[in-house]
């Protein structure tokens, strides 16, 4: 599990971090969008460690597809996090 400062917690949050994530929501037209940004990186982190870090954005990606279908962001990360974990155990020797 990740001990990393949340996301919203950095320093550069409310400067860089937000501002760029508003500007590329407003480009793609998803303005508006309730995105809870500390639950998608823990969730990213979940995958980063229990499958490969180059699967987190893609996690983040299919997420977000999930959403934009009806699914709920909680629900849906918890589901990757559950898959994830389980993948990961039945990996392990033993």
């Amino acid at each position: 599990m990740s001990t990393r400062e949340p996301v919203t917690l950095q320093s550069d949050w409310e400067t860089t971090l937000l501002p760029w994530m508003r500007d590329i929501a407003a480009h793609l037209e998803v303005g508006g969008v309730d995105l809870d940004v500390d639950r998608v990186h823990l969730m990213t982190g979940v995958v980063a460690d229990g499958v490969q870090r180059s699967m987190a954005p893609i996690s983040a990606f299919l997420v977000g597809a999930a959403v934009a279908r009806g699914a709920g962001l909680e629900e849906a990360c918890a589901a990757v996090e559950s898959l994830t974990r389980e993948r990961a155990g039945q990996r392990r020797p033993g």
